[in-house]
């Protein structure tokens, strides 16, 4: 017999847009930018994903506490551990975040392990920069990115 899961979902409008916010029962599954209509689950983790959101956006939260599920392979969870150490307001090169996640040279696969992160903002991927100091892509958008940098002082 197959039991079912149950997928919840939410949004919360911040001012870089909307962002879709999908749980399941004990973590967090994703948390992506969405031009979907807004919906409201009542599930209480992804009540406390939008609130952690809004405490961000309002300055008064730095870090996150939430469930999420883990990366599909090792190396992703290592960059997304990596790169949840990096301080708000602070930024790390794609070679420093390989280095630290044990790969050196990798700053290629670290770019292309961030592009497939499900949990935006949470996991800090827009804190990860160019060595120049650019600020690099960004799968929400570069001016999305930007944006971030910007509003944690990280760039002015």
């Amino acid at each position: 017999m197959l039991i079912q899961e149950s997928i919840f979902e939410a949004t919360v409008e911040t001012p870089v847009g909307r962002i879709k916010i999908t749980a399941d029962d004990d973590q967090i599954l994703s948390i992506d930018f969405t031009d979907d209509a807004p919906a409201a689950s009542g599930h209480a983790l992804c009540e406390r994903a939008a609130e952690e959101l809004r405490e961000y956006f309002s300055g008064k939260r730095k870090t996150f506490d939430l469930p999420l599920k883990k990366a599909p392979s090792a190396f992703a969870q290592r960059v997304y551990d990596e790169a949840r150490k990096i301080p708000f307001g602070e930024t790390a090169s794609y070679g420093e975040l390989a280095r630290s996640a044990g790969s050196p040279g990798g700053a290629r696969a670290v770019g292309s392990a961030l592009s497939k992160n499900p949990h935006i903002i949470v996991v800090p991927c827009h804190r990860v920069v160019y060595a120049s100091g650019e600020p690099g892509r960004y799968t929400g958008g570069d001016e999305k990115k930007l944006a971030l940098l910007a509003f944690e002082g990280a760039v002015s």
